[in-house]
């Protein structure tokens, strides 16, 4: 008798948590540990925290995701391979950074001069962005990928002296990465390529000329309005940018079909999260900048015109030496085309 009480007082201690069957018992949880690209505090890592509690909530605590910010686990670029051979389970990164491997993986993340927020997003669930995304990781054998998190337009350059010209760009050093980085070389800047933590200091004593890094908000947070004048914007380098989860193969066939089915709804509901949480911030941010006396500038749109030149002009020269990479640009252009038409004849014309 002693024993069954002690049962029933056991079971009614139990917490309720809606849509958990009350038969699951903690032996039947499933623990994931999850690696990101990301450092602890960014609205990046925030993310990737914020998809671990969406699943666990989902689930009903019946799938557990440990989030580890960049260099607990590995480091910031070992994340994916780390997925790969199972070392952990799942990976809060961007296909952007596997563009060393993958070469049209940049544009899955972030290119000079593509699609903003609402049409990239059109693009990739409605349009054929989710089918080339799947084939772009095929040779990784995944258990499962997608889109987790994105960010809207980044600020393009901070810098103490004005970026008025293209001849502007000529000599200066700076920093960037990716595609953009082989834009503004051509262009004749000397680009440099430095981790987030050392971009501060790194035009506080004039090793850099400009740089750029990321969003208003997470820029704020780096408080480079305290050591540059000048703020640059739009960030035609990036209008935007995916992040997304990649989950090992065997990881995700332990899982049960409603369990596999709320980490996808979580993916995708985090990126709608991230998007509005990073324009909320972002405003907030620029009128922070304001008050505090940075001087912001839109670039001139004649030379964005120009550096849009380049932009083709490198996509297309990828392309030539890549199938695949052909396929998604040429995708994603056609898409641009009817978008652009849509949007001239929907949006209303006023300031």
């Amino acid at each position: 008798m002693k024993a069954l009480k002690w049962f029933i007082i056991s079971m009614l201690a139990l917490p309720v948590v809606v849509g958990l069957n009350t038969s699951v018992l903690a032996a039947d949880t499933i623990t994931w540990k999850m690696a990101s690209s990301w450092p602890k505090g960014t609205i990046l890592q925030k993310t990737a925290d914020q998809f671990a509690k969406n699943v666990g909530e989902m689930s009903g605590g019946r799938l557990v995701i440990k989030s580890y910010a960049a260099g607990v686990l590995m480091g910031a670029l070992e994340v994916n391979d780390g997925v790969r051979m199972g070392t952990i389970d799942a990976a809060h990164c961007s296909p952007a950074y596997q563009m060393g491997k993958l070469p049209a993986a940049p544009l899955f993340g972030y290119i000079p001069f593509g699609m903003n927020v609402l049409p990239y997003l059109t693009w990739f669930y409605q349009g054929d962005g989710a089918a080339l995304y799947q084939e772009l990781y095929k040779a990784y054998d995944l258990g499962f990928a997608a889109p987790c998190g994105m960010l809207p337009s980044e600020n393009l350059a901070w810098s103490n002296k004005p970026i008025r010209s293209l001849e502007d760009f000529k000599g200066l050093k700076f920093r960037t990465s990716g595609f953009w980085g082989e834009i503004l070389s051509e262009a004749g800047a000397s680009v440099m390529m430095l981790p987030a933590g050392e971009i501060y200091e790194a035009l506080q004593r004039n090793v850099l000329d400009a740089g750029e890094f990321s969003i208003p908000s997470m820029d704020k947070d780096l408080a480079f309005h305290e050591i540059a004048k000048y703020l640059l914007v739009p960030g035609i380098h990036q209008p935007s940018t995916f992040l997304d989860i990649t989950v090992n193969k065997k990881s995700w066939a332990k899982l049960p079909e409603d369990l596999k089915a709320i980490v996808k709804n979580a993916a995708q509901a985090t990126t709608l999260e991230m998007v509005t949480l990073a324009i909320h911030d972002d405003i907030q941010a620029l009128n922070f900048f304001e008050e505090k006396g940075v001087q912001i500038e839109y670039l001139d749109p004649s030379i964005q015109k120009e550096l849009a030149k380049k932009a083709e002009t490198l996509l297309d020269r990828k392309a030539e030496q890549d199938p695949f990479f052909a396929k998604v640009l040429k995708s994603q252009r056609d898409f641009r085309k009817g978008y652009d038409n849509y949007r001239q004849l929907m949006t209303p014309a006023v300031d």
